[in-house]
């Protein structure tokens, strides 16, 4: 065969049906759970800012029918729905006070199932102590809420105060014994300008607190999404879910208690 008849043959076995290979339209991937979870956070927030909420406590109902517990509810779908309302307002759907109301549509629902349905909490011979606070100035305070209920129902020794000021808190670590404090903010919207104001916090939160191995636990959707903001505040740890907080908590107390930090200031 001459090599000039071999070109022809050629393109009709290889180059041709690799054409049509690449002409074929891919198959539609298929919806996999987390799309399916992403989905339906997104339609409860719309229904979180809607002027008719009856729609809204009608889908958490449906979805805590299906919800393996209360808690996988509040950290499945609450927690996702709280960034799908932050994500709303960074597409301007929404003002950022549509964004609190929401938050707290979410916060009394999970107080009323909480109320109705959690267990009673585990009992601990020796309890640990938690402080579990919003940044001072911070108007949201889901994940507070949240984790509040989280560490009860684990048998902590559980304190949620609400200081207004940096020093309030340094008043409120100072006038007793703490392990360690858990600090949020936002769940819904990326506070990263609020860095240096939380670095600012707990610089005088570990300088008042009477217990000198004090951990810091950091949450909320900045320390979630940026691996750097943990550290840049001077934390101890940092939650990328609410199901971590209670790990966080007990790593860090066990890190802090190995190396104790050199601040005697309340002696």
């Amino acid at each position: 065969m001459h090599p000039e008849s071999a070109v022809p043959e050629s393109i009709v076995s290889t180059v041709i049906p690799h054409l049509l290979v690449k002409h074929v339209a891919a198959p539609p991937r298929a919806r996999t759970a987390k799309d399916a979870a992403e989905t339906r956070a997104e339609h409860l927030a719309r229904l979180l800012i809607a002027p008719n909420l009856a729609d809204a406590f009608d889908l958490i109902d449906q979805a805590l029918t299906r919800a393996a517990s209360p808690t996988a509810l509040f950290t499945g779908l609450f927690e996702p729905t709280a960034r799908k309302l932050g994500d709303l307002w960074s597409d301007d759907a929404c003002s950022e006070f549509e964004v609190t109301i929401g938050l707290c549509h979410l916060q009394t629902a999970m107080r009323r199932i909480s109320f109705d349905l959690l267990s009673a909490p585990l009992t601990r011979s020796q309890p640990r102590t938690v402080l579990v606070i919003s940044q001072p100035g911070e108007p949201h305070s889901f994940c507070a809420a949240l984790h509040s209920e989280l560490l009860r129902q684990a048998g902590w020794n559980t304190v949620s105060d609400f200081p207004d000021t940096d020093a309030a808190l340094a008043d409120l670590v100072a006038s007793g014994w703490f392990d360690a404090v858990n600090l949020s903010l936002s769940p819904a919207l990326r506070r990263g300008h609020w860095l240096p104001r939380v670095a600012e916090t707990i610089r005088k939160l570990r300088r008042a607190s009477r217990n000198p191995a004090l951990a810091i636990v950091t949450s909320g959707r900045v320390f979630a999404e940026r691996a750097d903001a943990c550290a840049s505040v001077g934390a101890d740890a940092a939650t990328v879910s609410s199901v971590q907080i209670e790990r966080c908590l007990m790593r860090s107390l066990l890190n802090r208690t190995a190396r104790p930090a050199a601040n005697f200031a309340w002696i």
